[in-house]
């Protein structure tokens, strides 16, 4: 009998939740399911994901604007069940993947391995280095007007290991930070790459190019053509200039601690205003605009102590420095198949004249870099019109140093020209064409001319490839195969140590295979 109470004690004790959810849960109704492309879909896909090729640089969507557009949820379904739909306003969130990455292997023709022979800062990415980041993130809708997303994003760097045999892979955080959109606000916090439109072929960002662990807002104005962002971030690279830590006796017991001497990160501020012209009436184009941008950075560092540990070790003062950057772009696009150009210019003095991941060099007598410079104007572009594309870039540039030597391997005037015209061969295949010029004139010596030291590369290449998303300039993934020529002049020869091969030969093959890819990626939307 003791036994029959237990058994019918615990079924009352399963039975009593299930009839609760039973009671609970609205009957089931006979209307379809959604489609699978809608946001309340079981596949999770939304209607604001990022496209799976990038729009192009003056496309009427800022790329750094970062905000995805409300999302809508789908009406409900006709039949019984409509009335106990969900409200509009209910919140929902799925992850997604997105990646970018390209993978290469070449030979040099002579039984090495193919290298790049860029003699500018900004070379032709014909011939560039494997790279790949993986990204993955979490986009809610709370309300139509909050919205947030966070964002993961590792990069891979070469060689990776089935070619070196070597399991430590190299790797870097590229994002990890979190944003929040209400109406037309967006905030962000962490650390990401922050920057606009570049220049394909170059592999470039001419005017706003940040990696920074910081944070930001931008605003979309009523108008709804007009933004304004601001940002603030710091980096303190492991560097001397930067940063430094020393051993020096403890204060109790025997032996030695480590403190830090020197802590100055740069801080980086910048301001960036952009307005779009849309629908622009020009005759055949009737999706035609401009967009016009004006941007702007100051940089600060802080006075310090670094200890001289190769010497005396003897502590030195480090001087302040700061410097500011101020640059604007214009841009044109048709609104079909991605034809665009770009117009960019910037101006830059003191530290803001270098990157913030480079260590100056060389400095003026005050130990600051006052007095350093760098002016340069850019453009680029692409074009397509039935079989037929053409992609091009470039730029010239002004560097200076704030050293007062009137000679300097700091001091230089370069630039680069590349086009890359294609034609396509039905959907999913095309031949593409490059030529390219680049040219860095030093104020240095070339003790073989007695004149100022000038380094040249004249580059043409060709790529057949397979598109299996369709023609065009942007789309991907393309499987490809490379053959670049490059001659190269003494000059350029004479940038390389004696014991170099690249120092001797005058012209270098490039002969490879190479794939790439981009999709649903916040750092290439």
């Amino acid at each position: 009998m003791a036994k029959t109470k237990l058994l019918l004690s615990m079924a009352i004790l399963v039975a009593i939740p299930a009839t609760a959810r039973a009671q609970a849960e609205p009957p089931p109704s006979d209307a379809p399911a959604p489609p699978a492309g809608s946001p309340s879909s079981a596949s999770g896909a939304s209607t604001d994901a990022p496209s799976t090729a990038p729009a192009p640089p003056s496309s009427a969507v800022d790329s750094s604007r970062d905000v995805a557009p409300p999302a809508t949820p789908p009406p409900a379904p006709p039949g019984e069940g409509a009335a106990l739909a969900p409200p509009a306003s209910a919140p929902s969130g799925h992850f997604e993947f997105g990646s970018y990455g390209r993978v290469r292997i070449a030979s040099d023709g002579r039984g090495g391995t193919g290298r790049q022979a860029n003699v500018v800062a900004h070379g032709t990415r014909i011939d560039e280095e494997s790279y790949a980041e993986l990204e993955l993130r979490r986009e809610d809708t709370f309300t139509p007007d909050i919205r947030t997303k966070v964002v993961a994003t590792l990069a891979l760097f070469p060689p990776f290991f089935h070619f070196s045999g070597d399991a430590t892979q190299q790797i870097a955080m590229r994002n990890l930070f979190a944003q929040g959109t209400y109406g037309p606000w967006t905030m962000w916090v962490g650390s990401r790459m922050y920057r606009g439109d570049d220049i394909y072929l170059l592999d470039w960002w001419p005017l706003d190019n940040q990696n920074t662990v910081g944070g930001g807002a931008g605003v979309t104005l009523p108008d709804n053509d007009t933004m304004v962002q601001a940002h603030v971030g710091m980096q303190r690279l492991d560097n001397a200039y930067q940063h430094q830590d020393i051993q020096v006796v403890a204060p109790f017991g025997v032996g030695a601690q480590t403190i830090t001497k020197l802590d100055r990160p740069r801080l980086v501020e910048t301001l960036k205003a952009t307005h779009f012209f849309r629908h622009v009436p020009l005759r055949g184009m009737a999706k035609a605009g401009f967009k016009v941008i004006v941007y702007g950075e100051a940089h600060e560092l802080s006075a310090g102590t670094v200890r001289d540990t190769i010497t005396n070790n003897e502590d030195r003062p480090v001087p302040s420095d700061s410097g500011w950057l101020v640059g604007t772009q214009l841009g044109f696009w048709t609104g079909e198949r991605d034809t665009h150009v770009n117009l960019f210019f910037r101006h830059a003095r003191g530290v803001a004249a270098y990157d913030p991941l480079a260590v100056p060099t060389t400095f003026a007598n005050d130990k600051t870099t006052s007095g350093s410079t760098e002016t340069l104007v850019a453009i680029g572009a692409n074009y397509e019109r039935d079989m037929f594309g053409v992609v091009a870039g470039g730029y010239l540039r002004a560097f200076r140093d704030g050293d007062p030597s009137p000679t300097s391997t700091q001091k230089y005037d370069e630039g680069t020209l590349v086009v890359r015209p294609q034609v396509y061969i039905g959907e999913h295949f095309g031949v593409a064409v490059e030529g390219s010029f680049q040219e860095r004139r030093l104020a240095i010596l070339d003790p073989k001319a007695n004149a100022p030291l000038v380094a040249s590369a004249l580059r043409g290449g060709i790529i057949p490839y397979f598109s299996p998303s369709g023609r065009g300039t942007y789309k991907r993934p393309q499987l490809r195969i490379i053959y670049a020529v490059t001659a190269r002049s003494d000059g350029a020869r004479a940038l390389y140590p004696a014991e170099d091969i690249f120092a001797t030969r005058k012209t270098e093959h490039f002969i490879g295979l190479g794939a790439e890819w981009w999709f649903n990626s916040s750092s290439y939307p």
